[in-house]
């Protein structure tokens, strides 16, 4: 039997097929990205590349995965292939592409997914995005249901809301054991310019500076965010796959508590030794949060269903960040 997962060469599906392969030594995994395995992906997926294929392929193609599924058995579906963008520039240079891998590339997987006899779970990749700015009344965590933004704003939470209800339209009609993973802010292993992404998330920077001996001032210190490693969101989604059952449509994969940008700057600090940081109100400052953004896809995000249905929990916050530095520090540093 195999794992499909889609986008699987990128940032978070590359942790989530890895972590798979290692968890389950007698499956097989099947990868589709628009681009061949790069150099870092190559050596990322060395300890299991005797059970792993990858193909570079486009999700926007429809006769893409049912070929591989003529050539494979597969039973278990991440669809996680996204186009990322945050800057106005690329969704107005490639609107089209986002729309037709966010929307036509998640209807390809839906119309493989209904045509797999024994497929036992599929798990739908969205985000935080889709969710408003405003949470509950009481400061409490944001649930699943509910606080959905109607109109999303940006080609990327638009897209992803309607890759969710497509897929959840396409569980009624089919049938298909589908379940749909809300990603908070992601930062750890693989994350690197591709293809689908455009941008460094702020613990990326903020580890990057501290080990390249950078001084870094933060705008904003007092801004908040739910991070969450990239290897405990493979773990999430790994344990969906393997969870006897799900009671739920929607979860949310996140840390689960807020932290501000000067909180996550003092853990890497107490991580990487000689890094330091300072506030600043300077337009020049190397990173720039805003402290009124409190609640909402802003705030944490509630990891109760997870918790309870698939007995997941992310590690704590420094450790994972630890985790992120040795791992820049033994994949990306300069060869000598």
């Amino acid at each position: 039997m195999s794992l499909l997962v889609t986008g699987g060469t990128g940032f978070v599906m590359s942790n989530l097929v890895r972590l798979w392969l290692e968890r389950h030594p007698d499956q097989h995994a099947v990868v589709v990205d628009i681009a061949a395995p790069d150099a870092m992906a190559q050596r990322f997926f060395e300890p299991v590349a005797g059970r792993l294929t990858a193909v570079a392929g486009d999700v926007r193609d429809p006769d893409l995965l049912p070929g591989l599924a003529g050539q494979h058995t597969i039973d278990r579906i991440v669809h996680g292939a996204a186009m990322t963008p945050t800057s106005g520039t690329t969704e107005a240079t490639q609107a089209a592409m986002i729309a037709g891998v966010n929307v036509m590339g998640t209807v390809h997987a839906l119309e493989l997914a209904r045509a797999l006899p024994d497929l036992k779970r599929m798990i739908h990749v969205s985000t935080g995005s889709v969710y408003s700015a405003e949470g509950p009344a009481d400061g409490s965590p944001l649930p699943e249901d509910g606080y959905v933004r109607p109109f999303p704003g940006t080609l990327y939470p638009i897209t992803k809301l309607t890759g969710e209800l497509l897929a959840t339209r396409y569980r009624e009609l089919f049938q298909i054991p589908l379940h749909i993973a809300r990603l908070a802010s992601v930062y750890g292993p693989m994350d690197r310019w591709t293809p689908g992404r455009d941008f460094a998330c702020d613990p990326n920077v903020l580890v990057h500076k501290a080990i390249a001996g950078e001084t870094v001032t933060i705008a904003g210190a007092d801004a908040v965010g739910d991070f969450i490693h990239a290897g405990d969101v493979a773990r999430a989604i790994a344990d969906m796959l393997d969870a006897p059952a799900l009671n739920h449509d929607v979860y949310n994969i996140a840390y689960g508590e807020p932290i501000t940008l000067g909180g996550l700057a003092d853990i890497v600090a107490s991580v990487v030794p000689g890094f330091s940081w300072s506030a600043t109100t300077g337009d020049d400052a190397t990173l720039t949060g805003n402290p009124s953004r409190k609640s909402g896809a802003w705030g944490a995000y509630d990891i109760t269903r997870l918790k309870t249905d698939a007995g997941w929990s992310p590690r704590p916050l420094n450790e994972a960040i630890a985790d992120y530095v040795a791992w820049v520090r033994a994949y990306e540093a300069p060869s000598s």
